[in-house]
């Protein structure tokens, strides 16, 4: 006989209608696509007069994209300019590129994307400081945080306070550590029901960096055990079903360790004046709390 239990993270409904209404993400933006999304659904909608879009979020973040993708810019503005082109005709065709500003680039392909400070900095800038983002990183080089214990505990008190610190979630992780995510292999009642999901479905086939946010956590309940799954939303809506997709505490918590040479990391959005109670609920479990370095400089 099972049960499941959602926990919707704070004004789930209110991101989820931001969320489907936005196509996948451009080039190298995960994470601002993800914060463009929450920052919506929380009544985020402009700053300084500028809309809050993943355009500006990623000009904030100092996003890093390739100079054959900035060429491949320019020369669509300069046909747009000399009237080769219409600006909706340029926006179906290369809507992956077509961005509002310029960003750095960078010619090591390592370097692509945008950093965890770039997120926190954006994040806090557009909100004016109301909100903050505490980061917590799964490792430092060699020493693991997220150990097996430590990021039980970590979930623990990540469930118990969802409804008094009302935080949102973006994860920053490395996606060959979960259970496949292409969706026609991923079904969400298998994840929850199988014993051993991983053997079910398979490792996922893209194996890069990637930032998502955490929409909740489903607790399945079975006779007198229960075991708890992140639900992620994903940058890419034909990831699981229609871009959300289950994933088991062990799966995140490799995700989010990695071992391609670079550090993840959970960055916590919560209301300014918790910020220093949420740090110490964090520290007091064993953890720490500060950026971590995802191979982006920002």
């Amino acid at each position: 006989m099972y049960k499941i239990e959602f926990l919707p993270l704070d004004k789930f409904i209110e991101i989820h209608k931001e969320y489907i209404l936005m196509g996948d993400q451009k080039e190298e933006t995960c994470g601002l696509y993800a914060l463009t999304y929450i920052l919506r659904g929380l009544g985020y909608r402009s700053h300084n007069g500028i809309d809050i879009d993943e355009d500006y979020l990623s000009y904030l973040a100092r996003t890093r994209i390739s100079p054959e993708e900035e060429n491949l810019r320019k020369e669509v503005f300069t046909k747009i300019l000399y009237g080769e082109m219409g600006p909706e005709e340029a926006i179906r065709r290369y809507w992956k590129i077509v961005r509002k500003y310029e960003l750095p680039t960078t010619i090591n392909p390592a370097e692509l994307g945008t950093s965890a400070e770039g997120v926190k900095y954006a994040l806090e800038t557009v909100t004016n400081g109301e909100l903050a983002g505490v980061p917590i990183p799964s490792r430092r080089g060699n020493e693991v945080y997220f150990t097996e214990d430590k990021f039980l505990n970590l979930i623990n008190l990540l469930v118990e306070n969802i409804n008094t610190w009302k935080y949102q979630a973006i994860l920053n992780w490395q996606t060959g550590k979960l259970v496949n995510i292409v969706a026609r292999f991923h079904d969400i009642f298998l994840v929850l029901f199988s014993k051993d999901p991983l053997m079910a479905i398979g490792l996922n086939p893209w194996r890069v960096g990637h930032f998502v946010s955490l929409a909740g956590f489903v607790k399945v309940y079975q006779n007198n055990e229960n075991r708890t799954y992140f639900l992620i939303r994903d940058s890419y809506k034909n990831a699981g079903y229609m871009g959300y997709h289950v994933q088991p505490i062990n799966r995140v918590r490799e995700a989010l360790v990695r071992d391609d040479g670079r550090e993840g990391g959970i960055l916590l959005i919560v209301r300014k004046e918790i910020a220093k109670e949420v740090e110490n609920a964090i520290k007091d479990i064993g953890l720490t709390v500060g950026l971590w370095n995802n191979g982006t400089p920002f």
